[in-house]
């Protein structure tokens, strides 16, 4: 059984969709803001979000972009009233569907957006590079080196500061954002030839970040963006 996590700050329409859906089948949790949003994220583990685009405090795309840095390949159907539809999907969105909704249209469009998500390879870095030999955690250390960075610049990405990062940097509490950061960069080196050319690639402008340049993604936190790209492109899903 699919989990669906609905955040949208309208108690109506969150009961509306939790009734909805769960006559569909589906688990369903539900978050009124971002911050709960975030928090659901980390212990509910969704198979899908449905994310309004309107939040109080901060807008659905800046949300999306803060799920999609922690949560990876999670389809995310946005949310939107018809004065606010956007000219094309956002990125890192897997559809976005007006207010107020057609509950058969919904229930297909959640539906093919799992399906979409289900057969996009979820890959993890095949070597241990990148990982401490003892520990066998990710070590934020050889992440910066692979990346040609300070690991001081990572560190707010990571939402921890320099020193602790410098003294653990394969602490349990950094490996969820260093994991997307991880499979990006194995991702990256699946279409490249060398090292060199992979850092070429993430820090050359790129239309699907609306000009911004992979390595930006990765110091926004938002790492996870890649790897939904990059997975649907080899998946063969058009952007």
């Amino acid at each position: 059984m699919s989990r669906v996590l609905i955040a949208d700050d309208q108690a109506a329409t969150r009961k509306s969709l939790t009734k909805l859906l769960q006559r569909e089948n589906f688990e369903v949790e539900s978050a009124a803001d971002s911050h709960q949003l975030l928090e659901k994220l980390k212990s509910v583990k969704p198979d899908l979000v449905l994310l309004d685009l309107v939040m109080p405090g901060q807008n659905g795309t800046g949300v999306l972009e803060m799920v999609r840095g922690s949560a990876g390949h999670i389809p995310i159907v946005m949310m939107c009233t018809k004065g606010t539809i956007p000219g094309e999907i956002p990125a890192g969105a897997a559809d976005c569907i007006a207010k107020p909704f057609d509950a058969r249209e919904l229930v297909m469009r959640v539906r093919r957006a799992l399906e979409a998500a289900r057969r996009v390879p979820v890959l993890e870095v095949s070597g241990s590079g990148l990982h401490d030999p003892e520990s066998g955690r990710i070590d934020a250390k050889k992440v910066t080196e692979f990346l040609a960075i300070p690991l001081a610049q990572l560190a707010p990405a990571l939402g921890v500061n320099y020193p602790a990062l410098h003294k653990t940097p394969d602490a349990a509490g950094v490996q969820a954002g260093l994991r997307p950061i991880k499979q990006s960069i194995d991702l990256v080196s699946r279409i490249t030839l060398s090292p060199s050319d992979a850092r070429a690639w993430l820090n050359s402008p790129h239309p699907d970040f609306g000009g911004r340049t992979p390595m930006e993604v990765i110091l926004a936190g938002q790492a996870g963006a890649i790897v939904t790209m990059l997975s649907n492109a080899m998946a063969g899903i058009p952007s």
